[in-house]
């Protein structure tokens, strides 16, 4: 995905999204992916936070480990990985399969612990 599709993203799926299920003024929040901080796509997540739609909130540099769906993606790839899928199709079941798979528990922890590494940045 380059920048412009993520404009793109941000405009007709993200933001609405947000102020509908959350509400004006929800915190948005993005990795530092070179396509989340291009200045296209900076400026309109400025433009929005200074018409108060949303709070852009800065993602810590060098913090994959703060994205609670990085360590999602970990499991995932572990799982799929002790299938060793030898098609395009076994590997496309064994993702779907791998991610029906991944426990509330995992899913839970994963983000619970997320806001204690924030914490110990913050701190």
């Amino acid at each position: 995905m380059k920048k412009r599709q993520h404009k793109v993203i941000l405009e007709k799926n993200a933001i609405p999204s947000g102020r509908k299920l959350i509400g004006k003024g929800f915190t948005f929040l993005q990795d530092n992916d070179p396509k989340h901080s291009a200045k296209l796509c900076i400026g309109y997540l400025d433009g929005k936070q200074s018409e108060k739609v949303l709070e852009n909130m800065t993602w810590p540099p060098q913090s994959p480990d703060l994205n609670p769906i990085e360590l999602l993606w970990e499991e995932l790839d572990r799982n799929v990985r002790e299938q060793c899928p030898s098609s395009q199709q076994a590997m496309w079941n064994a993702l779907e399969g791998s991610w029906s798979n991944i426990s509330q528990e995992i899913s839970h922890a994963t983000i619970g612990n997320t806001g204690h590494k924030m914490q110990k940045r913050i701190f």
